[in-house]
């Protein structure tokens, strides 16, 4: 038996989520998207992905960190700036999205280790 291969799948939230750095709301939307990604070795927990007008764009910091996926294409990655503090590569996106995942051009997502993300 084969292993399955390297996917992902892309739906829309079915709640708003809501991303804070301790208690500054960075985004909330009822837009979001819910990726669901699975390699043969693993599977990653979902992740959201926020529209990018639903995200305060005044706390982003461009970053010059790049990677690449083979599923999902080439991601840019932002640095947080909130309350005097800079987190650094907290979120990432991708400007132009492999198609298995198209939709999410124009959204970001967060490291859950550095920006709580839960449903609102």
């Amino acid at each position: 038996m084969s292993e399955p291969a390297h996917r992902a799948t892309l739906s829309p939230a079915t709640a708003p989520y809501v991303a804070k750095v301790g208690d500054t709301v960075i985004a909330r939307s009822s837009r979001a998207l819910i990726l669901e990604e699975v390699s043969p070795r693993k599977t990653y927990p979902p992740m959201i992905y926020f529209p990018l007008e639903d995200v305060d764009r005044a706390v982003l910091r461009p970053s010059d960190h790049r990677s690449f996926c083979p599923i999902k294409g080439d991601a840019g990655y932002h640095d947080i700036a909130v309350d005097g503090g800079l987190l650094e590569r907290a979120a990432w996106y991708y400007p132009d999205p492999l198609p298995m995942v198209a939709g999410v051009k124009d959204h970001l997502a967060f490291y859950r280790d550095k920006v709580a993300v839960e449903k609102a």
